[in-house]
């Protein structure tokens, strides 16, 4: 029996039809369209897990495309944050107290660097810290990280902040080693990798907080009060996807080793290593922050804002979400 080509037609779009209605329907888990996270982070070391996960596979198979986003300095990024250009973000406890002092409204969710990890280093011929005294401190930005420390290294040296130092918004590490070398600043603060980089350079360690082991949220997964209320089962299973990035970042050091070298490009291989054996100490195993690094980042505010006194930590955070 011959078939008329209109006939024919219809029996083509309808088993056209038929076809894409299966495969909406059954499409395998895998194929599933991916949550697109950009996720903002200030620095390219302790934030080496992510990169990990992200390219072992890891937050694919919780469902999540995930975006790195480098944004020079922890205000800058709160601020891209709090405007939505990011949907969550790797950042300091210090800067994100300041904007909740100010209305904003966010919570730590998660631990990532629960240790301060900064060393200060001068010019070669500042030896010691009363050396310090009417010299040029370089941060990040006001209102950082690297503002805080540059207080408690003052006391350290039992220096004024305000009076014996002048403190200089200098950038980005890169930007601050750039400084130094033109003498721009004579004393700034590197993490573990830059500072063993620094160090080779002939800059004198002044100060080391990494020996000093002390608990401070330095950075912290952070989250703005809307993605808590309205993405409560998103945000869940971003952190599983982040505590299964922990466990695989810690028994693959080769690939984490590989990784570091990748993004920061002046580091050697040796440096790399001794950077993953020493970050491991400030990665938690469960993905919480420190309690007691809140406290530390609500002390030290609550010197130049009385308002601060008014926060517990509890009330900076909510690790609910936490698998």
């Amino acid at each position: 029996m011959k078939i008329s080509p209109a006939r024919l037609r219809g029996h083509l779009a309808t088993f056209v039809l038929t076809l894409s209605i299966f495969l909406a329907v059954f499409r395998p888990l895998g194929a599933a369209e991916l949550t697109t996270i950009r996720l903002g982070h200030n620095g390219l070391t302790s934030e080496v897990p992510f990169y990990v996960g992200r390219d072992a596979g890891i937050f694919a198979k919780h469902g999540f495309n995930l975006e790195p986003v480098l944004i020079t300095g922890g205000s800058t990024s709160i601020q891209a944050l709090l405007g939505k250009s990011l949907d969550l973000l790797l950042g300091g406890a210090t800067p994100m107290l300041y904007a909740v002092l100010h209305g904003a409204e966010m919570k730590i969710v998660a631990g990532l660097n629960n240790r301060i990890p900064f060393s200060l280093l001068s010019q070669p011929e500042i030896r010691n810290g009363a050396q310090l005294k009417g010299k040029k401190l370089g941060i990040t930005r006001f209102g950082s990280n690297t503002d805080f420390i540059a207080r408690l290294a003052a006391a350290e040296f039992g220096l004024n902040p305000k009076t014996d130092l002048t403190i200089i918004q200098s950038g980005s590490p890169d930007a601050r080693l750039n400084a130094m070398r033109a003498r721009v600043i004579d004393a700034t603060f590197f993490n573990l990798e830059q500072a063993m980089v620094a160090r080779k350079l002939g800059y004198n360690l002044l100060l080391d907080f990494i020996d000093k082991d002390i608990e401070y949220a330095h950075i912290a997964v952070i989250a703005r009060e809307d993605t808590l209320k309205n993405q409560p089962e998103m945000l869940r299973r971003f952190l599983r996807a982040y505590v299964d990035a922990i466990r695989y970042h810690k028994t693959h050091k080769e690939e984490a080793v590989k990784k570091s070298l990748q993004l920061q490009k002046n580091l050697d291989r040796q440096i790399a290593e001794q950077a993953y054996e020493i970050n491991l100490r400030t990665l938690p195993d469960d993905a919480r922050v420190s309690v007691k690094g809140v406290q530390l980042v609500i002390d030290a505010a609550a010197l130049e804002d009385p308002k601060a006194k008014t926060f517990t930590p509890q009330q900076l955070m909510d690790l609910s979400f936490l698998p």
